[in-house]
């Protein structure tokens, strides 16, 4: 018994492994991405509520700083005839933002 085979169907099946080949490869090279980049088991594991805790109390910080902003800016564009009650460096400090934002000015 003999096998004849073209040199068409020679090219199909080395185009075929190439393919196959990439795509293992591509995954393979995937794992070991994962691999080297996933935290270790000890390190997943452990749960820091502390750390957690903390992160917390920043963000509530950070979101009262970004409310007290907010407001000063609403009154700053707004013109309102009350007095400001903010400090007179954090006042230039808006309004020189509020004048780069017109001008089309960013950090």
């Amino acid at each position: 018994m003999t096998i004849s085979m073209s040199a068409n169907e020679v090219m199909e099946a080395i185009e075929i492994a190439t393919i196959v080949g990439s795509i293992v490869a591509l995954v393979i090279g995937a794992w070991v991405i994962y691999l080297l980049v996933r935290p270790p088991r000890h390190k997943r594991d452990a749960v820091q509520p502390e750390a957690d805790a903390l992160d917390r109390e920043e963000m509530l910080a950070s979101m009262d700083r970004m409310e007290r902003r907010l407001e000063t800016l609403e009154r700053l564009v707004t013109h309102d005839d009350q007095p400001a009650r903010i400090a007179p460096r954090a006042a230039d400090e808006v309004s020189e933002a509020v004048e780069d934002r017109a001008l089309g000015r960013t950090k």
